[in-house]
């Protein structure tokens, strides 16, 4: 199971969302699936088709993480490297359970990606700066600080759209 879902995220185009369809099907009951999209989406070949698939999952029959999981996935954040691999997580970052420990890499993530050239991922990144400032109170004024310089700033309409997502998640 693992070699042929590694070949077929290896060799993924980044278009074709077929073939990650298929493998989909195939292995969707299968109990190791999301312990063994997490293992591959830490590997540099394989990590934007194993998230696309983690997202596709999300989206059609959500599974279920356990904070093992959720943690081992946070822990390998920070080794993404390509910008859609980086999109897909901030789009499910949602249904994850952000343990204590993540606070500052998620945020590092997150900082990061608003700074990113490609305006999807910046969009999700300022959802995702809301999501973290609901984990962690903390940074709630800073987080409604930024993203309300930021819906001042941004001019498209994909990002500020996902800013006030985020403001109407957490503003008063």
């Amino acid at each position: 199971m693992r070699d042929e879902l590694e070949h077929t995220l290896s060799g993924w185009n980044g278009k074709a969302t077929q073939p990650l369809k298929t493998a989909y099907e195939t292995l969707r009951t299968e109990p190791d699936l999301v312990d063994l999209l997490i293992d591959l989406s830490e590997n540099q070949s394989c990590e934007r088709g194993a998230t696309w698939l983690l997202k596709y999952a999300f989206d059609r029959d959500p599974p279920t993480f356990s904070n093992a999981q959720s943690a081992q996935h946070l822990a390998g954040i920070s080794g993404f490297s390509h910008w859609e691999t980086r999109l897909h997580f901030l789009q499910y970052l949602e249904r994850l359970t952000i343990p204590d420990d993540a606070e500052a890499p998620l945020l590092d993530f997150i900082l990061d990606a608003l700074a990113a050239e490609n305006r999807f991922l910046r969009a999700w990144a300022y959802f995702g700066l809301a999501l973290h400032s609901e984990r962690f109170p903390a940074h709630r004024d800073q987080a409604i600080d930024r993203l309300n310089e930021a819906m001042a700033r941004e001019t498209a309409g994909s990002v500020t759209v996902r800013i006030r997502k985020a403001l109407e998640r957490i503003a008063p």
